[in-house]
């Protein structure tokens, strides 16, 4: 079964975009390690916009099975310890990760969301939220969401999402949703309708805490 990890990287105060980006940077290395890997299918990554020393990695493998394979090899003590170099140490976690059976892959959100009348780069919304309910009452709420972005436009054009609970263990209450939005404008109007605001007192009865949410400014998603 298909799996995205996503990993959550909290990012010295001197990092920027342009040095991540940098051809000979230690995360370019990374990514390309990364790549090389049997079973990852692709990889998308970016950074927060309300918090810019966030950056997000978004992982597909075919399996769980082929991440664990790598975490086994000899060379993953090597990459663990580079990629712990762009974090801060005062962070805790310094890296969140966590593994979700996505049933819509990051890539095929991007493609869905490019293929709107005027493709530019999405803005991908991440929200993260953990109940304390049994995880099939706040799913069926995110789905009431997901269904009616599908609607939103009125030219039909749905807005691509998706959503899942993790399969971490400790962490199955923890639910994930992603979003493509078009732009801001777009994001603002959504927010103003009576399903959202429906969902969002549903999920603020459900929650176990207040959710994480942050905008991803991508830096490959094509």
């Amino acid at each position: 079964m298909p799996i995205t990890e996503i990993c959550i990287f909290s990012l010295l105060p001197s990092t920027t975009v342009s040095s991540l980006l940098a051809p000979s940077s230690p995360h370019q290395s990374l990514l390309t390690t990364l790549r090389s890997q049997p079973g990852c299918q692709s990889l998308r990554w970016g950074v927060g916009t309300m918090d810019p020393l966030k950056l997000f990695w978004f992982i597909e493998w075919d399996t769980l099975t082929s991440h664990q394979t790598f975490q086994s090899t000899p060379t993953y003590s090597t990459f663990t310890t580079t990629a712990l170099s762009l974090t801060n140490p005062s962070s805790n976690p310094p890296i969140q990760i966590r593994h979700y059976p996505l049933p819509t892959s990051i890539p095929s959100l991007l493609t869905q969301s490019s293929s709107s009348p005027s493709p530019k780069k999405p803005i991908l919304e991440y929200f993260s939220i953990k109940t304390t309910t049994p995880p099939s009452n706040l799913s069926k709420t995110l789905t009431t969401l997901t269904d009616a972005l599908k609607t939103h436009e009125s030219d039909g054009t749905p807005i691509p999402a998706t959503h899942a609970f993790a399969i971490d263990e400790g962490f199955e209450q923890e639910c994930l949703a992603l979003i493509c939005w078009r732009d801001k404008i777009q994001h603002g109007e959504f927010l103003k309708t009576d399903v959202f605001r429906e969902c969002a007192g549903s999920m603020q009865q459900l929650a176990a805490g207040p959710p994480v949410v942050d905008h991803v400014d991508l830096q490959e998603w094509e």
